[in-house]
């Protein structure tokens, strides 16, 4: 019995495995792309990362507050939730206006808008991730920040308060704030750590993500 070798069309490209060609990038990161259920692929267009500050602190979550710890090896970062924001405030590209969050996508990063005298603070809102995109742009203004990469480091500022920027202080454990008074005390550029994801099949046809750090298994 011979086969015929079928041709793809159009949509069967589209819906080929991700090891089949190029993947998109993320301004600079590698985004958790692809999750399979029935042969279908499925984009989520959300990152997962650890931080960490050219001092070798990394960021993490103790008592609802962000801090900035020295990395010793038995330090457990805490995991950084990123997705693009639609909004575009400057004529930085829109893929590098950003949401952040933690504690597993449940607490954003938030800036207040304020103005001269007055100093804004990087605050922890009870909001989910994936709803800020349906926000109205001056209700989302607040959880975006502007990602330009400097060398192999990023800076984030606060798209509600241009020239102040994400920092973490030289003194460890300290938490983490926004400033715009930039230099050797504070640090406003970071490392973005991906963390790394294995592809199981598990059954029925649906495939896991599994996360190898920190160990976790997600399912999309």
């Amino acid at each position: 019995m011979s086969l015929a070798k079928k041709s793809m069309n159009p949509s069967q490209r589209q819906n080929r495995p991700p090891g089949d060609g190029p993947r998109p990038s993320f301004g600079g990161f590698q985004p958790l792309r692809y999750c399979f259920s029935d042969s279908t692929i499925k984009s989520i267009k959300l990152m997962k990362c650890t931080i960490r500050d050219p001092n070798q602190q990394v960021l993490v979550l103790e008592n609802g507050v962000l801090k900035a710890v020295p990395d010793k090896g038995t330090t457990t970062p805490e995991t950084f939730y990123i997705s693009t924001s639609q909004l575009s405030t400057t004529s930085i590209k829109k893929e590098n206006h950003i949401f952040l969050a933690v504690s597993k996508g449940e607490l954003c990063l938030h800036c207040d808008t304020v103005k001269d005298p007055e100093h804004p603070s990087l605050q922890l809102k009870k909001k989910n991730i994936k709803e800020l995109n349906s926000l109205n742009s001056k209700e989302s203004l607040p959880f975006t920040f502007l990602k330009e990469q400097i060398g192999s480091y990023f800076t984030l500022e606060s798209a509600a308060n241009h020239g102040y920027f994400i920092y973490t202080s030289n003194i460890p454990r300290q938490p983490v704030g926004v400033t715009k008074d930039l230099g050797k005390e504070k640090n406003t550029q970071f490392e973005f750590e991906n963390i790394s994801v294995n592809l199981s099949v598990v059954q029925d046809g649906v495939y896991k993500l599994t996360m190898a750090k920190p160990c976790m298994t997600m399912e999309l």
